[in-house]
């Protein structure tokens, strides 16, 4: 890992699915981290950062918050459903917002940024394993979001002269998450009922627990070199029948899925994570089964307190 004692980091989206065990990571390598987030996240309760509460599509604010700062962590974001819903809002937050964050970064004199990107700005793609040289043709406003901050960070990085890596998450699932296939067919199960699938629950994915996306990012912090694109993932395909099957097994049930829908053909949407290997040491360290294991205790504990 990095050395980051007394290094100040910004983390942007700090109290987030994917911020919050980042913040930890960092405090617990002796970083001091600040954390600018929409909200003073539950997800942070007990944790010895700084929380400055703002949105980063206010320049003023994103300026304030990066002064002092000499590294960035770049995770706020209008998530998918939001942001195709709501293509304003997403451009506000996911692309002028980012351009604030890269912007204020140079004037700040930050030495580095790491921008968390993500799987879907390669769009459509008939090549699996998914490899970084692949040319992002997003289809959704989310994914062109993106892929348009990643353009940013680029032009403005060359401008101010700083480093910075992008990483693309595959699909990150862990504890705390809400929306998404995982938490879906989670509490599914454990209210004892089939969970439902479209299509024939053949469709595979590259399922990447939130603490490998932590660790990728404390690994990107320290990355020799600048400008690497990189795939943050598991590097295996799970279908989601097997999901299903991993998820039966550690609770002892036996709920077959309900299929509803067409039946997908697209060959399993799995990341390349040869580059991040080499260029990280990236390895992931939580198999799908203590993941999911993390996402059901997290989801019981839930259930207790309602």
């Amino acid at each position: 890992m990095p050395e980051l004692a007394d290094k100040r980091v910004l983390v942007t989206g700090g109290g987030g699915f994917v911020g919050a065990p980042t913040v930890r990571a960092l405090l617990a390598e002796g970083a001091v981290v600040r954390v600018l987030d929409t909200v003073e996240s539950s997800r942070l309760d007990g944790v010895d950062c700084e929380v400055v509460v703002g949105d980063i599509s206010d320049p003023a604010t994103v300026t304030a918050a990066c002064q002092d700062s000499e590294l960035v962590v770049h995770l706020a974001v209008l998530p998918l459903s939001l942001a195709n819903a709501d293509p304003a809002s997403a451009f506000d937050t996911n692309v002028r917002g980012s351009f604030n964050v890269f912007d204020a970064a140079g004037k700040a004199g930050v030495s580095r940024v790491v921008y968390s990107s993500a799987s879907s700005a390669y769009g459509p793609t008939d090549t699996y394993p998914i490899v970084e040289d692949q040319p992002l043709r997003p289809t959704a406003f989310y994914p062109a979001s993106k892929a348009a901050a990643e353009m940013l960070l680029r032009g403005l990085a060359a401008a101010y002269g700083y480093s910075f890596i992008i990483l693309r998450y595959m699909n990150v699932y862990g504890p705390g998450q809400t929306a998404g296939v995982v938490p879906a067919v989670t509490r599914s199960l454990l209210a004892g009922n089939r969970p439902k699938l479209t299509g024939d629950g053949s469709q595979a994915f590259d399922f990447v627990h939130i603490d490998d996306c932590a660790q990728a990012n404390m690994l990107a912090i320290a990355a020799k070199g600048s400008g690497a694109e990189l795939n943050v993932g598991s590097g295996e395909a799970t279908s989601l029948n097997e999901l299903v099957a991993v998820l039966n097994d550690l609770l002892g049930s036996d709920l077959k899925p309900e299929y509803d829908g067409p039946v997908a053909t697209a060959p399993p949407r799995v990341g390349s994570i040869e580059r991040a290997t080499r260029l990280l040491a990236y390895r992931p360290r939580v198999s799908l089964r203590d993941g999911l294991a993390d996402v059901l205790e997290a989801q019981r504990a839930v259930a207790q307190e309602i």
